[in-house]
């Protein structure tokens, strides 16, 4: 009588049991995760279905035999090692890792079992590793970017700071991030915020949007912005991202081709007015058309040497010695006595200087001192004090034929003593000399370049 209960309880008990693991195996058979277990020699004792469907192998193939003989790519392999370690310690452990076996990433928990054994559920978490190297991989490119990329919810609130945005605005991640974004904004431009945002709550996308920010330490720098809506996994919108690119070389590039524009355009005017000016006054002259045709190309030459040696300037000017050499250059250089201090000379001045010594060396080989063998001419020049300085040329001929004032003055003489002088802002005397013509020139050393780059800007 007494032992009866015992024996009941004891049934009851070992159906519970029986029961308990009938539902555990039919939760590892149901689950999409992978499980097997194996003994203390490494014989497979359970494999589930998800294992078997994932090593595309039959359970009756796999139980009873050994881990290693059935899947020896794993040796040496880190989950073998996870393995050994689990197996040799008793103690738990949990990896991500590449299998070696299915080549995927897995998230594997290894357990020992009471038999001295071990249970290992493994997971295929590949998706998961793909989008974290895209999150890493984008991560990496938005720190590494040279443009300044900024993340802000909808109260302008920044949220995220890459380098480029240090480099360019000045303020580090901790100084900037959890403050208004509109710290960035010069006084005038306070107003953008809201109007930004307004496009950005509709979903609109702000493009190379042009405007002005201020760095940390209070100067300004001119920006090209691209500006789009971040959205949650529903779709909301909760903020924009920002990219800012600095374009203050461009527009100083901008800026310096509409001057260059402007120059162009006012030394291609002068150019023309002065080829009209020459072409005017020699063929209105009364000589035979042949000389007139020389006359004219020898003067479109000179001028033309002269834009050739502001060309090679750059167009920033040219020293005197260079404009006196080059108008001289059709003579021999024996017949010249030049001399003078280092004089830098406007484009402008170079090129009424070199028509003039033009017409004066022609004018000397017809008449003066290069018609003659024992001629010589003399050349000098000094700067005189003022504000401003002024130039003092002399053009001095000895040794020609005498010399007597012409009864009609041509289109050299008018040229030095009227245009020159009009175009260098000085005065210009020629004196006809019986022992030689003399040409003083003077006029101020002013940069008349400075007027129209005023006018540009």
């Amino acid at each position: 009588m007494p032992r009866e209960p015992s024996t009941k309880q004891g049934r009851a008990k070992s159906n519970r049991v029986g029961t308990s693991r009938e539902q555990s195996f039919d939760i590892l058979e149901s689950v999409a995760d992978a499980f097997f277990a194996v003994d203390h020699h490494w014989r497979f004792t359970y494999v589930n279905r998800a294992a078997a469907e994932r090593w595309n192998r039959s359970r009756e193939d796999l139980i009873g035999k050994d881990f290693l003989e059935q899947f020896p790519q794993a040796a040496d392999s880190e989950p073998w090692k996870a393995f050994l370690k689990a197996m040799q310690e008793r103690q738990p452990t949990r990896l991500e890792v590449v299998s070696p076996v299915v080549h995927q990433w897995v998230d594997l928990s290894i357990s020992p079992t009471r038999d001295g054994g071990l249970s290992v559920y493994f997971r295929d978490i590949s998706a998961r590793k793909r989008v974290e190297e895209v999150e890493g991989w984008l991560a990496a490119i938005i720190e590494s970017s040279d443009d300044a990329i900024v993340s802000k919810n909808l109260e302008s609130i920044v949220t995220s700071w890459n380098a480029g945005a240090e480099r360019l605005f000045g303020y580090r991640a901790e100084e900037i991030i959890g403050k208004p974004i509109t710290i960035l904004f010069p006084e005038d431009r306070q107003d953008e915020e809201e109007r930004i945002l307004a496009r950005i709550r509709r979903g609109e996308r702000v493009e190379h949007f042009e405007s002005t920010r201020q760095r940390k330490d209070g100067s300004l720098v001119e920006v090209s912005l691209t500006i789009s809506p971040i959205k949650d996994a529903k779709g909301r919108i909760v903020g924009a991202s920002k990219i800012a690119r600095d374009i203050t070389r461009h527009k100083e590039a901008e800026r310096l081709q509409r001057l260059l524009v402007h120059e162009l355009n006012h030394r291609v005017k002068n150019i023309l007015a002065t080829v009209q000016a020459v072409a005017r006054q020699t063929f209105n002259s009364r000589q035979s058309g042949d000389t007139v045709r020389e006359t004219f190309e020898a003067r479109l030459l000179a001028l033309s040497k002269a834009h050739d040696l502001l060309t090679r300037e750059t167009w920033d000017g040219a020293g005197l010695s260079q404009v006196v050499a080059e108008a001289l250059s059709p003579y021999h250089r024996d017949r010249f006595e030049a001399g003078g201090p280092d004089v830098r000379l406007t484009p402008k001045m170079a090129l009424a200087l070199t028509l003039a010594l033009h017409e004066l060396a022609t004018n000397a080989a017809k008449y003066g001192a290069l018609s003659a063998p024992s001629g010589r001419i003399a050349i000098t020049w000094q700067v005189q004090a003022g504000d401003p300085p002024h130039l003092i040329l002399r053009w001095q001929e000895r040794g020609g034929p005498p010399v007597s004032p012409p009864e009609q003055k041509g289109f050299g003489s008018r040229l030095i003593e009227r245009s020159l002088a009009l175009e260098l802002g000085g005065d210009v005397k020629i004196t006809y000399n019986p022992t030689g013509v003399v040409c003083e020139v003077k006029a101020p050393l002013v940069d008349e370049r400075d007027e129209h780059v005023g006018k540009a800007a």
